[in-house]
């Protein structure tokens, strides 16, 4: 046992040994490396490594460049078409030749069509269903109007299918029965009325001759910013601008548009333009581009009369004191009642006292409360939307109510308020990109009012320059 033992030290000792012997030589060849450290640069890649797109199938076959020309502009009727004449022979004789020595004016009656109107007239049978054929693809003759004229003479006819258009429906001598558009011509003007209000602002305009239309629509316009009927003063002045569309040949007022609605009220001037360079932009809008529309109209109503003011009161029924939250406007049995704001409808149905009452909640700060109502409209339920302007019900007397009338509230932050004397927003602005195309149309307002020798009343007055 003693001899594997002392051959396994020697062993070991011999092994020993030589690594001491390689460790000394190892260490005499080691040399010193002379290292430069350089600063790590990084990698920026430019552009995104993303495959590229599938090449277009068109690309794989041999394309030649082609001229293309854009399509036109769809032409004007009045390029298109012949102007309608004064008498139906002028027509008659410029499309097929014949001459015209009479024409009569027939009028459409009650369950009569073309064919019995054209048998009236003297036309054979013959002649009468080859007119009515040509004349289908130029107006749909089931829908004529009981009292609808019809000039007719013995080589043919013609009728007003739509505003500004008259069909003539005419024997030619070579291809029969034709028929024939034709444009009447319009003439147009431009009317500017003053006048100073004595004790109605109605009659005033009238007795200056403004056309009842362009009335109506100033009366839209200012109605936002006005209450007529508690308001407007006498010695108050009006004035507003209007064009008038009038048939050359029979001298019909057939259309009316207004450009310009100014009032003074106690010297306080108020004015308004109407604006439609923009399909984005249309509407009526102050000299600075502010919208004549509120947010809310002070008097849903027409033609009513204030009965009871905001504010304490004694309660015709309950004979106690107490807060009168809105307004009262009387008015008969049956008046349309509008929304004066665009908005969703929160309550519609009977409200206790209330009677039928509606509530609408125009905006996270503004609601409107009717009640009394003989009836709400058939469309108005709860959650749906409703426009401003819009008849949502009709006065009654339901609830506790002695007489007919609408009991009106304006909440601001579900808090009742005046709302005769409330604060009301308006509406938007103009968009800055048509601010200067609106003031261009201002400076014609001006102009054409200048060129009658005389000036707004209703223009801002500067304020005087103190030296």
């Amino acid at each position: 046992m003693i001899k594997p033992f002392a051959r396994l030290a020697a062993s070991a000792m011999m092994i020993g040994a030589a690594l001491t012997i390689n460790s000394h030589s190892s260490h005499a060849e080691v040399q010193p490396l002379d290292l430069a450290f350089v600063p790590i640069q990084p990698a920026i890649q430019t552009e995104p490594a993303m495959p590229k797109p599938r090449p277009d199938p068109a690309l794989a076959y041999g394309l030649q460049p082609v001229d293309m020309a854009l399509p036109r502009a769809k032409p004007a009727l009045k390029d298109i078409l012949p102007a309608s004449t004064a008498t139906l022979a002028e027509t008659i004789k410029a499309q097929t030749g014949h001459d015209t020595t009479g024409e009569t004016v027939y009028q459409l009656r009650a369950g009569e069509g073309v064919g019995a109107i054209l048998m009236r007239a003297g036309y054979s049978a013959a002649d009468t269903a080859a007119a009515i054929e040509a004349a289908t693809g130029k107006a749909s003759l089931r829908r004529l109007q009981i009292g609808m004229k019809f000039t007719i003479a013995e080589h043919g006819f013609r009728f007003l299918a739509k505003p500004g258009i008259d069909v003539y429906i005419l024997k030619h001598p070579d291809s029969g029965w034709i028929a024939i558009n034709a444009i009447r011509p319009v003439e147009t003007y431009v009317a500017f009325i003053q006048g100073s209000i004595v004790d109605s602002i109605y009659r005033a305009a009238l007795d200056a001759g403004a056309n009842e239309a362009a009335f109506n629509e100033y009366v839209r316009v200012m109605g936002f910013s006005v209450d007529f009927q508690r308001e407007v003063r006498h010695g108050d002045k009006f004035e507003m601008m209007y064009a008038i569309d009038r048939d050359s040949l029979s001298g019909d007022v057939i259309g009316v548009d207004l450009k310009y609605a100014g009032l003074s009220l106690s010297g306080e001037p108020l004015s308004f333009f109407r604006f439609d360079g923009a399909d984005s932009a249309i509407g009526w809008y102050d000299e600075n581009g502010n919208s004549a529309a509120r947010t809310l109209i002070r008097t849903p109503i027409t033609g009513a009369r204030l009965s009871s003011s905001f504010g304490r009161r004694r309660h015709p029924v309950s004979g106690f004191n107490a807060m009168h939250k809105g307004v009262d406007f009387a008015a008969p049995i049956g008046t349309p009642i509008i929304a004066a704001g665009s908005g969703v409808v929160r309550e519609a149905g009977w409200k206790g006292s209330f009677g039928r009452y509606i509530r609408i909640k125009h905006n996270a700060t503004y609601d409107t409360a009717y009640a009394h109502m003989a009836r709400i409209a058939l469309h108005i339920t709860t959650g749906s939307r409703v426009k401003q302007g819009e008849i949502i019900g009709y006065v009654g007397s339901t609830g506790r109510s002695t007489g007919a009338h609408l009991h009106y509230e304006i909440l601001v932050n579900n808090r009742q308020v005046n709302p005769m004397t409330v604060r009301l927003p308006t509406g938007k602005q103009i968009d800055p990109v048509h601010l200067g195309a609106f003031k261009k149309q201002v400076q014609m307002v001006e102009a054409e009012v200048l060129a009658r020798g005389t000036q707004r009343f209703a223009a801002a007055v500067p304020a005087p320059v103190t030296p």
